[in-house]
C-alpha cells in the first residue's frame, strides 16, 4: 500500500512539473523595459504606428498571461504569452530605432526650413524698410510693422523649439511664420501701391 502511494505521489509530482509551466516574468520585464526605452525615444510622437503595434502586442501578451494566471496551476500554459512578450520587446526596440531615425530626418528638414523662413522674414523687413510712408498709407505701414514684430517673435519661439528638439511644434510654428511673412510682403506691396495712388 505504501509503495503504491509513493509511486502515485511520484507520478503526481512529475505531472505537476510538466503541466505547470513557469510564468514569463523575465520576458515581460524585458518587454516593459523596451517600452520605457521606446517612450524615451519619443516613439509615440515620431513612430506612432510602430509604437501602437508594439503596445498592442504587449497588451495582448499581458492579457494572455493573466488568462493563464487565472487557471488552475496544472492547466497553465505560458508558451503563447512568452512568445508575445518576446515579439513585443522586438517591436518596441524597432519603434525606438524608427523614432530616432525620424527625429534625425526632421532635424535636417527643419534646419533647412529655418534658413528658408529666415530669408522670407529678411525679405519682408527689407520691403518694409524700403516702403514709402505717407499720408495715404502711414497707418497701414504701422500695422505691418507690428505684424512683422509678432512674426519675428514667433520665429524666435520656433528656434527655441528646435533647440529643445520639439520638432513637431517647431515645424508647425515655422509653417505659420512663413505664411504670415509672405502675407506681410503682399500687404507691403499693397501699401506701396496705395501711397503711389495705383
Amino acid at each position: 500500500m505504501f509503495k503504491r502511494m509513493s509511486v502515485l505521489l511520484l507520478v503526481l509530482a512529475v505531472f505537476l512539473m510538466v503541466g505547470c509551466s513557469k510564468p514569463p516574468e523575465v520576458e515581460m520585464s524585458a518587454a516593459d523595459t523596451a517600452m520605457q526605452a521606446a517612450k524615451t525615444a519619443e516613439s509615440e510622437t515620431y513612430a506612432p504606428q510602430a509604437y501602437r503595434m508594439a503596445l498592442d502586442t504587449l497588451n495582448a501578451a499581458k492579457a494572455a498571461k493573466q488568462e493563464q494566471d487565472s487557471k488552475f496551476a496544472l492547466f497553465r500554459k505560458y508558451g503563447k504569452s512568452k512568445e508575445m512578450f518576446v515579439s513585443a520587446k522586438a517591436l518596441m526596440e524597432k519603434a525606438g530605432v524608427d523614432a530616432k531615425a525620424e527625429k534625425e530626418r526632421m532635424r535636417a528638414e527643419l534646419q533647412s526650413m529655418l534658413a528658408d523662413v529666415k530669408m522670407v522674414l529678411d525679405s519682408a523687413q527689407v520691403a518694409l524698410d524700403k516702403a514709402p510712408v505717407g499720408k495715404g498709407n502711414k497707418a497701414d505701414i504701422e500695422l505691418i510693422k507690428n505684424d512683422l514684430a509678432g512674426v519675428n517673435a514667433a520665429y524666435t519661439a520656433a528656434e527655441a523649439e528646435f533647440q529643445a528638439e520639439k520638432f513637431m511644434t517647431c515645424k508647425a510654428k515655422l509653417e505659420t511664420v512663413r505664411t504670415r511673412a509672405q502675407a506681410i510682403i503682399t500687404e507691403i506691396e499693397a501699401a506701396k501701391a496705395k501711397k503711389s495712388g495705383k
